[in-house]
């Protein structure tokens, strides 16, 4: 079944956008200006926190995204954040959530998002992009491209697998994070490129399948950071 809207990178390439409206009914193509790093300007993970079908959004985010919500009856809650320009206040939303656990770096993150997480487990990571370098295939199964968040997972018996970042593209920056090159969607996890062009690929691959998650590349190229892949409603 098809998602009623797509939310990905303005930047993406053509072909991506044409590989998504085979799973979405509607793309939407993330995009803001002067509102912080050029980098991550156009990325979704920056400013939605999403939790399943819920979404706790920035209020600077665009406004043609809230009239696209509305015009869809897709809903969505305001966060009491605005993204800046600087690191510490362009992470507020920039976390994740299982069913059971909240992962996130402590005192980065929008207050409206944490008042939803209260009842769960809190497990504090050193990144303070955490959706951006960390993933969840399944509620006991995650990938990430850090590092440090790694090492931390290990530690309470989290099974992850670590993925290198350095043949992720981004704009602007050197390398970027894994979490921002997917979404996933009904067990397909989608990818904004081939993660078998990467000399970790095929780790990654057969630690995806090992949990019956079926890999969707949407181009055949070196992966591309555009802050994730939201599917919605």
């Amino acid at each position: 079944m098809k998602s009623k809207l797509v939310i990905v990178d303005a930047r993406c390439s053509e072909k991506i956008f044409e590989q998504l409206t085979l799973y979405a009914d509607e793309v939407f193509r993330f995009q803001t200006s002067d509102v912080t790093y050029s980098s991550i300007s156009c990325h979704p993970d920056i400013f939605i926190f999403q939790e399943r079908e819920e979404l706790i959004i920035a209020p600077n985010a665009p406004q043609n995204l809230f009239q696209k919500l509305d015009e869809l009856a897709i809903p969505y809650q305001l966060g009491n954040s605005f993204v800046g320009k600087e690191l510490h206040n362009s992470c507020f939303y920039n976390a994740l959530a299982t069913s059971s656990c909240f992962f996130h770096r402590k005192g980065y993150t929008d207050a409206k998002v944490l008042e939803r997480q209260e009842s769960k487990e809190k497990i504090f990571l050193p990144q303070s992009y955490t959706r951006c370098s960390l993933f969840a295939l399944t509620d006991e199964a995650f990938i990430t491209s850090d590092a440090g968040i790694y090492k931390e997972l290990q530690k309470h018996s989290i099974a992850t697998c670590y993925f290198s970042p350095e043949e992720i593209k981004i704009e602007t920056h050197r390398y970027g994070f894994l979490g921002g090159t997917c979404g996933l969607h009904q067990d397909k996890l989608f990818f904004l490129g081939n993660p078998l062009k990467h000399k970790d690929g095929k780790k990654l691959c057969d630690f995806i399948e090992l949990h019956r998650i079926e890999i969707i590349s949407l181009a055949n190229d070196y992966l591309y950071d555009g802050g994730g892949i939201f599917f919605v409603g």
